[in-house]
């Protein structure tokens, strides 16, 4: 609002001048030149201006009213020099071409207008696809700025050729007729520019959002849908620059144009209504690959160019045609930055009309009914009022068939809503099955849905699911114990969690789990969207606190901008924003976010982040921990689910997790509803500490994430199309191997141990098949099997221990092998001990050959922890002196034996193995966590034993 309010100053003040302005392509020249420069130094000092507020005013305003008018005073004043000398820009060089000899005033006008919207068209695609992914923000500032100043000198030096300001200004092409007079046309015109952009842009606002919900809310989407608009404002104004001149009345042509126009964007409607359909045709017909997702967004900019493309086509030819009808009236060049800042201000009103009036009383549908209804008579009234002044028959032609598309599109064409919620871009089918919708709401900023599905009801933004939760009477949904477990986890850590707050208000279920405990005296949830609060009371069974308890408060704005503020500060804050490929939602991922929210903190205070690992690579969410760990450094890592990850991100020292949350009967329901029986069953989700942290951001490689170089939001999108999993933390946990035991003391449960397991939890369905296997062979117990496979593996390896059955030593190694990668980590040295106990092996098998019998010590030796004798027998195996071993066990040998190494402190224990033996065991399936164990030693951290 404030970038389009800068720009109507300056058109406005600047067409005031015009006409004593003796050289305005020089003047332009000028302007450009600032521009430019302020490019050049914007970074720098926005960054400076950034630190001072945060730093020093706002903590000292006293109230949020004076914070809030400190952040818009200072923004405006930061961007307003720029965004005035932009106005001013367009009028200053039409004036100065229209002075030109043999300059006409619809070819002018039309050709500016088209190269101004083709230039922003590609600007806008350049900038996302081409210099922010290779130079971040202050890159594109700088070869924005470069360009500014190579535009400013091209055109002084054009002024120069031109001999500039011995041209008169442009005068009247003809006399103006008395029923047409400047005094009656101008403000006619411009009251038709300005509604007609106020229309227009809530145009573009509602196919946004209507897009949004077929072809998913990325940046990406948005810029190809941005840009299409303005590619068909362009090509609009190109029709004017090649047949204005000979349009005899160009008012009258103009009505026409805004009747059409009307049109249009009535029938786009019922093509938005379609898409729906189209999307998942179209992901069918893809693969899910780097060329797919090409070939996506090319689907993507067709389906907007088609919807948007012949309203917008219209609408670009309305600002040349009124400028060159009031020209052509005698007006005068003061007409062309009239129109350009009545144009300018009736964006501004259009969205803000429609975002936050229209929407959300309306709908977004009904939105662009009206819009194009306004259209319908601002041109009928350009044809009844201004030309030819009466009802002609084609005016009345034109009344009826833009009342008969409106009437039309109210009764056939209107979007289901329920299609609307289904998430097309994502699942790519349209088959609604039996949901049922419970909620729809536009909202100011986005579209809200709540559907039910059998028993799970999902809530689920732009048709983007961010929380589903199952029938009170069913058990918890993967969805619900992340939502729990944010609320319960810092009131298990954090000794005095008084005063708390919420990024996002989502089922609500993470407020309610916070509420169901007496510790927190406020909790404040902020939440940018109040249709996502309105449509969450769907869940009134299991959010009621959230809603009722008086210690609950509910903040509708930005989440950035409320803690920018700092009027507040906390002892816990918990986030839990969308998904980061959400265009917007990346910038609460970044190192500036977290270090806003770390002064929001007490002392002592901590930030509870939710992170997914689905539909992202692991190099991309190293780069969003790696922001967290640049202002939260001894952070600590939790896996909820299968996908979701929980970081624990403290000013200070962790405690552990306390059972005093199932003190609390209403607490301690909702904790048990989703398996939560115990502190254990807290702790045995924990994956690692700062170093485990640390090291995967450095096996990444990744730098921390950051507001000016936006890698979540560009690349995010294309990882989402291709449904790349980050899941490697998992996988160190859940793997065999006892990795995370040794460099970060993770706990070996004993296998009674009272840990409520989980199917779609893979660190606990790890845990319980190895204790289920450990017992299979002991024939000491054991439950149902999880995995044919291992079943088959123990059984055979029970075997070759019986007498009678012959002895195959190669079958054996590879048998014991594959359980241990199964069972080391997990179970208990002396629930493993019958399985590597040698003495009991050579009992039954005397003829036990050398290299089991090393294998089978190996694995004893690291069960019990006794790292010498592992690394002995390691040494013996790699070194050939005992059987050769396939070369996937020798891989296997080599990675324990680093960990024996490591866990005795050998600074050098990876290093040293891996150019001894590393040429004879190329990386197999365990080279990932080989070079997970070679970044911890190029780290310098330190293993369990040692702190």
């Amino acid at each position: 609002m404030m970038f389009m309010g800068g720009m109507a100053v300056g058109a406005w003040g600047v067409s005031r001048i015009t006409a004593s302005l003796r050289r305005p392509v020089a003047v332009y020249a000028a302007a450009e030149a600032l521009v430019g420069v302020m490019g050049l130094v914007f970074h720098t000092v926005f960054v400076a201006y950034s630190d001072h507020s945060q730093t020093a005013v706002l903590p000292a305003l006293r109230s949020a009213g004076a914070a809030t008018l400190w952040q818009w005073a200072s923004a405006a004043a930061l961007i307003a020099p720029q965004t005035v000398l932009l106005g001013a820009t367009f009028p200053l060089i039409a004036v100065g071409v229209l002075r030109l000899d043999g300059s006409r005033q619809g070819q002018t006008l039309g050709g500016l207008y088209f190269t101004n919207g083709l230039g922003a068209a590609l600007g806008a695609l350049i900038a996302t696809f081409v210099l922010l992914p290779s130079l971040g923000m202050p890159g594109s500032l700088q070869v924005a700025g470069w360009l500014n100043l190579i535009v400013a000198a091209a055109s002084l030096g054009l002024s120069m050729v031109l001999r500039e300001g011995h041209a008169e200004p442009a005068a009247a092409a003809e006399p103006a007729a008395p029923s047409q007079s400047s005094g009656r046309l101008l403000p006619a015109l411009l009251a038709a520019t300005f509604l007609s952009s106020a229309a227009s842009f809530a145009y573009e606002l509602g196919w946004v959002r209507m897009l949004n919900q077929a072809l998913g809310s990325s940046l990406h989407s948005f810029e190809l849908m941005l840009a299409s608009f303005i590619a068909g404002l362009a090509l609009g104004g190109l029709w004017v620059r090649r047949v204005g001149d000979r349009i005899a009345d160009l008012v009258r042509y103009a009505g026409f144009v805004q009747v059409a126009m009307g049109v249009c964007a009535m029938l786009s409607v019922a093509l938005l209504g379609n898409a729906y359909h189209w999307v998942p045709y179209v992901l069918q017909a893809l693969a899910k690959t780097h060329a797919g997702y090409v070939l996506y967004n090319v689907a993507t900019a067709g389906i907007a160019i088609l919807i948007m493309a012949p309203a917008a086509f219209f609408a670009g030819m309305t600002l040349p045609l009124f400028t060159a009808a009031l020209l052509r009236r005698g007006v005068g060049e003061r007409a062309v930055g009239q129109v350009y800042a009545a144009n300018t201000l009736g964006a501004i009103l259009g969205v803000l009309v429609a975002a936050h009036v229209l929407m959300p009383l309306l709908g977004v549908g009904m939105t662009l009914l009206l819009a194009g209804a306004v259209d319908l008579a601002i041109g009928l009234a350009l044809l009844r009022a201004l030309s030819p002044g009466r009802w002609a028959p084609a005016v009345l032609v034109a009344s009826g068939a833009g009342i008969a598309v409106f009437a039309g599109m109210v009764h056939w064409g209107m979007p289901d809503p329920l299609l609307q919620s289904a998430g097309v871009f994502r699942y790519g089918k349209r088959d609604l099955g039996a949901r049922k919708l419970l909620f729809y709401k536009d909202g100011a900023t986005a579209s809200i849905s709540v559907v039910r599905e059998g028993g799970t009801t999902v809530i689920a933004t732009n048709g983007k699911p961010d929380a589903g939760m199952n029938a009170p009477t069913r058990t918890a949904g993967a969805d619900e114990i992340t939502m729990v477990m944010l609320g319960a986890l810092p009131l298990a850590v954090h000794p005095k969690p008084d005063d708390i707050a919420v990024i996002g208000w989502g089922s609500g279920l993470s407020t309610h789990t916070l509420l169901g405990s007496a510790m927190p005296k406020r909790v404040d949830t902020i939440e940018i969207e109040r249709a996502v609060w309105e449509g969450a009371s769907m869940f009134a069974e299991r959010n009621a606190r959230a809603y009722l308890d008086l210690r609950s408060h509910v903040h509708f704005e930005d989440a950035r901008e409320f803690f920018a503020r700092g009027q507040q500060r906390y002892d816990v804050i918990v986030s839990e924003p969308s998904n980061p490929w959400v265009s917007g939602v990346a910038s609460l991922f970044t190192q500036e976010f977290y270090r806003g929210v770390k002064r929001s903190l007490k002392p002592g205070g901590l930030l509870v982040q939710w992170i997914h690992s689905y539909e992202i690579s692991d190099a991309l969410l190293a780069e969003m921990i790696a922001a967290l760990l640049a202002e939260f450094p001894d952070s600590e890592i939790y896996a909820t689910n299968a996908a979701d990850l929980i970081v624990l991100a403290p000013l200070g020292a962790l405690h552990t997790p306390r059972d005093h949350l199932w003190h609390s009967p209403a607490l301690a329901n909702e904790l048990r509803h989703v398996g939560l029986m115990s502190p254990t069953d807290l702790v045995a989700r924990r994956i690692g500490g700062p170093a485990v942290l640390r090291t995967y951001v450095r096996m990444q490689g990744a730098t921390p994430h950051s507001d000016f170089f936006p890698t979540v939001s560009l690349q995010a999108p294309e990882q989402r199309f291709r449904g790349v999993k980050a899941d490697l933390l998992q996988r160190l946990a859940t793997q065999g191997l006892p990795a995370l035991g040794v460099l970060d003391c993770r706990t070996t449960w004993p296998s009674a141990a009272p840990i409520q397991q989980a199917t779609d939890m893979p660190l606990l369905r790890a845990r319980q098949q190895a204790v289920w296997a450990a017992e299979r062979f002991s024939g000491s117990g054991g439950g149902q099997a999880h995995g044919a496979g291992l079943t088959r593996l123990v059984d055979a390896m029970r075997m070759q221990q019986q007498a009678g059955t012959p002895l195959d030593g190669d079958s054996l190694l590879v048998y014991a092998a594959n359980i241990a990668n199964e069972v080391l980590a997990h179970v208990p040295a002396a629930d493993q001990q019958p399985m590597w106990d040698v003495q009991a092996w050579r009992k039954a098998r005397p003829a036990l050959p050398d290299g089991v019998a090393t294998l089978l010590k190996l694995y004893d030796a690291t069960a019990r922890h006794d790292w010498p004798e592992a690394e002995r027998a390691a040494e013996l195996i790699l070194a050939g002196r005992v059987q050769p071993a396939p070369s996937g066990i020798k891989e296997q040998v080599l990675v324990l034996g680093m960990l024996a190494g490591a866990a005795q402190d050998q600074s050098d224990a990876v290093r040293s193995r891996e150019s001894r033996w590393g040429s004879q065991v190329p990386p197999g399936a365990l080279g990932e966590l080989r070079r997970f164990l070679k970044a911890w030693e190029d780290g310098g951290e330190k293993v369990c034993a040692a702190r």
